[in-house]
C-alpha cells in the first residue's frame, strides 16, 4: 500500500494547514499514550539478527491498457465488461482487512506532520534522471527508492555491493542535493515463489496438519534472502517488497500468508550455525532509519540512470519520443496552468481553489510514467488527449476573467485558443480582430508570430496604435495537408499567414495587437521556381561583428540587472567581397550567412560549382510558378578559420514596384549573436531515408541508420529515402526568409531565418506515417556539421542542468556488448548540443517537447520526432499506432538551431535564457469572431488597457519567477537561478529585492520552506551519511580523468530571510517562500 499511502499523505499535508488549534491538538500524537509518528513509530529490530523488513506494496496505473477511470472502477476493461480487479476494490479490500482483524497491526490515521512522507518511491519508471534526484533532495526527502536500472549496471552494483549509495543531484548545489538511494532488489514484486495475488501460481503457505507446507516454504524464503539478496548489501538489514502491480485485490490472502511467514520464521527453532532472521512489517522509511543506524560507508553517484535496458537488445528508449502529441499537450497544459495561477493573482479574482485542483489532477496525470512516455493503448491516449484539452479550457475560464479585469473590458468579453499548429484560427479569419500575447516569464521576450489570415492587405497595430511591419506568406505544402484543417471546428481552412516580430512582450504581462483588413491586395512574399537562369544570386558573408563591447558583456555580466535586449542588439551589415582577401576576417569574428542580390552586387563572388556531390546545380529563373522539384539543393557556409568555400547559387529576385519592399537589399539589421559560421547539413530520415542540404561532396548522402527500437530493437540498417526528389519552395519577405521542403506525402519541413533573431527555426511535420508494410517506421531528423565532437554530446536533465553523454560509455560501469544505436539514445526536454573544442564552436538544438536524441557519428545530432509501429516489442500491447480523422496522426513541431563560440559565456547565458523562453513561451489568445461580438472595433479595442506588466522593476539576469500563486490567504513565490556555474563569469550569485517587486502587492514578510512547501526551512535537518568522495564537476571529469578534482562539500548554512537585504540565489538554486502581503490598490 505504499504507493497509495504516499499520495494520500501528500494531500493531507497541504490541506490540513488551515485547521483550527483545537483540531490540530486532537490530531497530534500523545507520546504518553504510546502514540508516535515518523521514524519514532518504526518497529524494533534485533542487533544480532538479519532484520528482514517486509513492505506490503501495490500500485495502480494511469495508462497502459486502461484509462484512470477503468483502472479505478474496472468499467470498460476486459472487453467492455466490468473487472473486479480495480483500484477501488483493492483499497476497500486492504482497508477492510487491516481494520477488522484485531490480531494484525491496525491502520493509523495520520495527519499533520505525521502524514509527511519521508522517502520517495520511483519503482516503475523507464529511467531515473539526475535532476529528479536533486529535486527530491530539495523537497526534504531522506531517501529515494528506485527500480528498474539497466541490467549491466545492476550486475556491477551487486558485485561492488553498491545497490545502496548516495546520489548527488547537482554539482552546483552540492551536498544539499545528496540523497540516499536504494535499488529495489526485486522491483515492486515479491521474491520469486512468494506472490499471492491474482494471476500468481506460487503456492500458499498452508498450516493445516494434513497438508502442511510451512517448513518447505520457510526454507525457500530463507534461501532467497540469505543466498540471493543479503550478500549484496552491507548491513544486517534487508528490505523485501511483498506485492505486485494491481495486487491485494484479495488483501486477506496476502496478509494471511505474510502473517504466517513472519510468525513461522520468527518462532522456528534455529541451528547453532544458522543466521538468525527477524521478520517484521515495515516501511521504506523505517528500513532507511536502520541503515542510518548501521553507519555504512556508501558509494557515490553523480550521473543518471538513462537509458536503461532489460538486456543487451532491449532498451527503453522508444518511449522518449513515442506519441509526441501527448508530450506537447502535457507541456502546453502546464504552461496554461502557470499562466492561470499568475493571472488569478494579477487580476485579483475570486477563489478558484476547486478549479485549480481539477486542473492540477489532469496536469499531474499527464506526467504519469505510462502516459507521458506514450506507453498506452490508443483509446487510453485518446482519453488523456481529451482530458488535456479539458484542462486547457478550465484554465481559460480563469484567463478570460483576468484579461477582462486587467484590460478594463466588459466582463463577458471572450478570448480563445487557436489551433495554430494546423495553421488555422477561425476567430481571426474575418475583417477585424485582435490578439493578446501573454508572457509568463520575468523578462521581456521577443518572438516571431504567425497568424493564419486571408490573402488580402492588412493593417496591424500595436498597443500604442502604431503600425507594425508584417508579411503575408503562403503556408508550407505540408501544413495544407494536415487533415484536422478540414474539420468543421477549424473552418475556414486558410492558406496564408501573417508573420511579424512581437518585440519585448512585457514580463509577467501582455500586449495586444489589432488586425484589420485594408481591402486591397497585400504585398506578397516571393516564391520562385528553381530552374536554370544566368541571373543568379550568391551567398556571401557579413563583414561586421557585434557592436556591443565584449568587455561589458564579460566583466559586468553577473552584477548588472537585466541588460535591455542584449542578445537582440542590431547592427548594420555590409556585404563583404569574398574574392578580395576578406577570408582572414572570418578567423577572428563570427558571421551569419546572408544572401546578396545579384542586381546590387559590388564584387564578383567566387564562382559556384557546376556539380555538387555528383549532381548538377540548378539555378532560379524568373518563372512565376510556386514550387520546384530539384534533385539536390545545397546551402552551406564554411567553418571559422577554414578557406572561404564556393558559394551555391540561389534564385535572383527581380524587384518590381509591387514587390519592392519584400526583396532583400544590400544592408539589413540583423542580430549578430551567432558568433561562428559552420557548414551544416540537415537530413530527414525515416526508415525510408534522407535528404541532404550540403556542398560536401565526400559526405553527401553517405548515411546509415537502424530502425529505432520500440523496446527490443528489430533493427533495419538499410533505410530507404523518404524521397529522392523533394519539392522545394523558396519564400522571401522582409520579416522571414524560408525554404519549404516536401519530402513525401508524410514528411516535410521548413527552414526559417527571421529578421533580427539569432537562431534558425526548423518547422517539421510528419504523418500520416504509412504502415502498409505491416511494420511501420520511425522518423527522425539528422543535423550534420563538420565539427569533431569525439562521440561527446550534452543533453539537459529535466530541462535544468546539463549532463555529458559519451557514445558507448557509462560513467559507473562497463557496458555489456550492446546495440550501438539504442544504447546511445537519451531523452531531451530543452536542449542538446555538441562542441568542437579545437574550432571553439558549439552547435545547439532546442526542441519544443520531450524527444529522443543521439550523436552516432562525428558532428551529427539525430532527433527522433515521430513513430508509427504496427507491431509491439514488449510495449503497451498494441504497438504505437496513433490515428486522428480516420488516418494516421500528423504531428508538427519545431527545432531551433543555434551556433556559437563554445567558450563564450554570454552565448551560454543566452542558451539558458532561450531554453526558458521556449519551455515557458508566450501564448497567443484571440478575440471572438466579429459575427459573435460586434464590439470588436478599433475604437473599442483602443480604449482598453492593451499592455500590462505585473513587475515594478527588472530582475537580475538569470533569475526566473518559478511560482507566483495563491496559498490560502498568502502568496507562494518561488525564485529560480536557472544558470549553471559553467555559464557565468563570476560566481553567478543573484540577489533579488522582493519588497516592491510586484505591482499591487507589497510584501510584508516571508518565511522560507523546502521546495515542496510542506516543511519550514528553519525546521529541516538533513540526514548525513558516511560516503565516498564526489568530483567537483562531473562533466569535466567524465571521459577525462586528467581533470579530476574533488568537491570540498562545504555546506551552506541556512540564513533567515532578510527582506531589506534581499534574497540570494546561487546557480541552479530554487528558493520557496510563503509571504504575507498588503494590497496597495483597491481590488476591482
Amino acid at each position: 500500500m505504499i504507493w497509495y499511502i504516499l499520495i494520500i499523505k501528500l494531500i493531507c499535508t497541504t490541506v490540513i494547514t488551515a485547521l483550527d488549534a483545537v483540531s490540530k491538538n486532537l490530531l497530534t500524537p500523545i507520546v504518553e499514550y504510546g502514540e508516535a509518528c515518523g521514524y519514532e513509530s518504526c518497529p524494533q529490530t534485533k542487533p544480532d539478527y538479519l532484520n528482514v523488513h517486509i513492505v506490503a506494496s501495490t500500485h495502480g496505473e494511469l495508462g497502459g491498457s486502461r484509462t484512470f477511470l477503468e483502472h479505478f472502477t474496472g468499467d470498460g476493461s476486459q472487453m467492455f465488461t466490468t473487472s473486479d480487479i480495480n483500484m477501488k476494490n483493492i483499497l476497500d479490500s486492504v482497508i477492510t482487512s487491516l481494520w477488522t482483524d484485531r490480531a494484525r497491526t491496525k491502520l493509523n490515521a495520520t495527519f499533520l506532520e505525521c502524514a509527511r512522507p519521508l522517502v520517495t518511491w520511483q519503482a516503475d519508471t523507464f529511467g531515473h534522471s539526475r535532476e529528479f534526484a536533486s529535486l527530491m533532495a530539495q523537497m526534504g526527502f531522506d531517501g529515494h527508492f528506485i527500480s528498474p536500472i539497466s541490467f549491466d549496471d545492476e550486475l556491477a552494483r551487486m558485485t561492488s555491493r553498491s545497490l545502496e549509495f548516495v546520489w548527488r543531484g547537482s554539482d552546483d548545489l552540492g551536498a544539499e542535493t545528496d540523497i540516499f538511494t536504494h535499488k529495489l532488489f526485486d522491483g515492486y514484486w515479491s521474491p520469486p515463489g512468494f506472490c499471492f495475488g491474482i494471476g500468481c501460481t506460487d503456492p500458499m503457505i498452508v498450516v493445516d496438519a494434513e497438508f502442511n507446507n510451512v517448513a518447505e516454504r520457510i526454507q525457500a524464503f530463507k534461501k532467497q534472502i540469505l543466498e540471493h539478496q543479503s550478500p549484496f548489501y552491507t548491513t544486517n538489514n534487508v528490505m523485501v517488497v511483498m506485492g505486485q502491480k494491481m495486487g491485494y485485490h484479495d488483501a486477506k490472502i496476502w496478509f494471511t500468508n505474510i502473517d504466517t511467514l513472519i510468525r513461522s520464521i520468527n518462532e522456528a527453532k534455529r541451528k547453532d550455525d544458522e543466521v538468525n532472521l527477524n521478520l517484521m512489517y515495515s516501511t521504506p522509511a523505517c528500513y532507511l532509519k536502520e541503515i542510518k543506524k548501521a553507519l555504512p560507508v556508501l558509494k557515490t553517484k553523480q550521473d543518471d540512470f538513462l537509458p536503461i535496458a532489460n538486456d543487451k537488445n532491449a532498451y527503453f528508449t522508444g518511449m522518449f519520443y513515442s506519441r509526441p502529441a501527448i508530450k506537447y499537450l502535457a507541456r502546453e497544459l502546464h504552461l496554461y496552468l502557470l499562466i492561470a495561477k499568475q493571472l488569478q493573482m494579477f487580476g485579483h479574482l475570486k477563489n478558484h481553489d476547486q478549479l485549480f485542483e481539477d486542473i492540477q489532477w489532469i496536469a499531474g496525470s499527464l506526467l504519469d510514467h505510462t502516459v507521458h512516455t506514450g506507453g498506452m493503448q490508443e483509446h487510453v491516449n485518446s482519453y488523456y488527449t481529451m482530458k488535456a484539452h479539458k484542462g486547457k479550457e478550465l484554465c481559460m475560464q480563469i484567463i478570460r476573467q483576468a484579461f477582462n479585469q486587467l484590460r478594463g473590458a466588459p466582463n463577458k468579453t471572450p478570448y480563445y485558443m487557436c489551433p495554430f499548429n494546423v495553421s488555422s484560427c477561425w476567430t481571426i479569419s474575418h475583417n477585424r480582430s485582435y490578439i493578446i500575447i501573454y508572457n509568463p516569464l520575468a523578462w521581456p521576450v521577443t518572438l516571431p508570430v504567425r497568424l493564419p489570415v486571408q490573402r488580402v492587405k492588412y493593417n496591424l497595430y500595436d498597443n500604442k496604435g502604431d503600425t507594425i511591419d508584417h508579411s503575408i506568406i503562403k503556408i508550407p505544402e505540408f501544413a495544407k495537408r494536415i487533415p484536422e484543417r478540414f474539420l468543421p471546428s477549424h473552418s475556414p481552412a486558410l492558406y496564408d499567414e501573417m508573420v511579424f516580430i512581437a518585440e519585448k512582450i512585457p514580463p509577467m504581462g501582455y500586449r495586444s495587437y489589432y488586425l484589420q483588413i485594408e481591402g486591397s491586395r497585400t504585398k506578397r512574399a516571393i516564391i520562385k521556381k528553381m530552374t536554370k537562369n544566368k541571373k543568379r544570386k550568391f551567398l556571401t558573408r557579413q563583414s561586421h561583428s557585434v557592436k556591443a563591447s565584449d568587455d561589458n558583456l564579460i566583466t559586468q555580466y553577473d552584477d548588472d540587472y537585466y541588460l535591455d535586449d542584449l542578445t537582440h542588439k542590431p547592427t548594420i551589415i555590409e556585404f563583404a567581397n569574398v574574392s578580395k582577401g576578406e577570408e582572414d576576417s572570418l578567423k577572428e569574428y563570427g558571421y551569419v550567412l546572408t544572401p546578396r542580390s545579384k542586381s546590387n552586387e559590388t564584387y564578383k563572388a567566387t564562382e559556384a560549382p557546376k556539380r555538387e556531390g555528383g549532381i548538377e546545380a540548378h539555378h532560379l529563373d524568373n518563372i512565376s510558378t510556386d514550387s520546384i522539384t530539384p534533385h539536390q539543393l545545397n546551402l552551406s557556409s564554411s567553418c571559422t578559420g577554414a578557406p572561404t568555400p564556393d558559394h551555391t547559387e540561389l534564385p535572383t529576385i527581380n524587384s518590381t514596384d509591387k514587390l519592392a519592399d519584400t526583396t532583400t537589399t544590400t544592408s539589413a539589421s540583423i542580430t549578430p549573436l551567432l558568433t561562428s559560421t559552420i557548414k551544416t547539413v540537415t537530413d530527414y530520415y525515416g526508415d525510408e531515408g534522407s535528404f541532404n542540404i550540403t556542398n560536401d561532396e565526400e559526405n553527401n548522402g553517405e548515411v546509415t541508420w537502424e530502425q529505432e527500437l520500440m523496446f527490443r530493437g528489430a533493427m533495419d540498417s538499410n533505410p530507404e529515402f523518404v524521397s529522392k526528389h523533394p519539392t522545394l519552395a523558396v519564400v522571401k519577405s522582409k520579416i522571414v526568409e524560408e525554404v519549404q521542403f516536401q519530402f513525401s506525402s508524410y514528411a516535410g519541413l521548413a527552414l526559417r531565418l527571421y529578421k533580427e533573431l539569432p537562431y534558425v527555426e526548423i518547422d517539421w511535420c510528419v504523418g500520416p506515417i504509412p504502415v502498409d508494410d505491416a511494420f511501420g517506421r520511425e522518423v527522425f531528423v539528422r543535423y550534420s556539421t563538420d565539427l569533431q565532437n569525439n562521440g561527446v554530446f550534452y543533453t539537459d536533465s529535466n530541462g535544468r542542468q546539463t549532463i555529458k553523454r559519451i557514445k558507448n560509455k557509462r560513467y559507473t560501469h562497463q557496458l555489456v556488448y550492446t546495440d550501438d544505436i539504442s544504447a546511445n539514445i537519451y531523452p531531451i526536454t530543452s536542449k542538446v548540443y555538441i562542441e568542437d573544442t579545437d574550432k571553439n564552436i558549439r552547435f545547439s538544438i532546442f526542441p519544443d517537447r520531450g524527444e529522443g536524441c543521439t550523436s552516432l557519428d562525428e558532428g551529427e545530432i539525430d532527433i527522433m520526432v515521430h513513430r508509427r509501429l504496427a507491431i509491439d516489442n514488449n510495449g503497451p500491447t498494441d504497438g504505437i499506432n496513433d490515428t486522428a480523422v480516420e488516418t494516421g496522426l500528423v504531428v508538427r513541431g519545431k527545432h531551433r538551431l543555434y551556433l556559437s563560440k563554445a567558450d563564450y559565456k554570454p552565448n551560454k547565458f543566452f542558451e539558458k535564457k532561450f531554453a526558458k523562453e521556449l519551455e515557458i513561451q508566450p501564448q497567443i489568445f484571440t478575440s471572438a469572431h466579429p459575427f459573435y461580438d460586434s464590439s470588436i472595433g478599433y475604437t473599442n479595442w483602443s480604449e482598453c488597457r492593451n499592455e500590462y506588466s505585473a513587475l515594478n522593476k527588472k530582475l537580475p539576469i538569470g533569475l526566473h519567477v518559478l511560482s507566483f500563486e495563491k496559498w490560502n490567504e498568502k502568496l507562494l513565490i518561488r525564485f529560480e537561478n536557472y544558470l549553471e556555474s559553467t555559464d557565468v563569469v563570476k560566481n553567478g550569485v543573484k540577489i533579488v529585492n522582493i519588497l516592491n517587486l510586484f505591482k499591487d502587492y507589497l510584501i510584508i514578510s516571508c518565511e522560507e520552506t523546502m521546495l515542496g512547501t510542506n516543511i519550514w526551512r528553519s525546521g529541516y535537518f538533513k540526514m548525513e551519511w558516511q560516503k565516498g568522495k564526489f568530483v567537483k564537476k562531473f562533466n569535466d571529469v567524465y571521459g577525462n580523468d586528467s581533470n579530476l578534482e574533488f568537491a570540498d562539500d562545504v555546506g551552506r548554512q541556512y540564513e533567515k530571510v532578510n527582506l531589506a537585504v534581499g534574497i540570494k540565489l546561487v546557480p541552479q538554486q530554487i528558493r520557496t517562500f510563503v509571504c504575507s502581503y498588503r494590497l496597495v490598490r483597491e481590488t476591482s
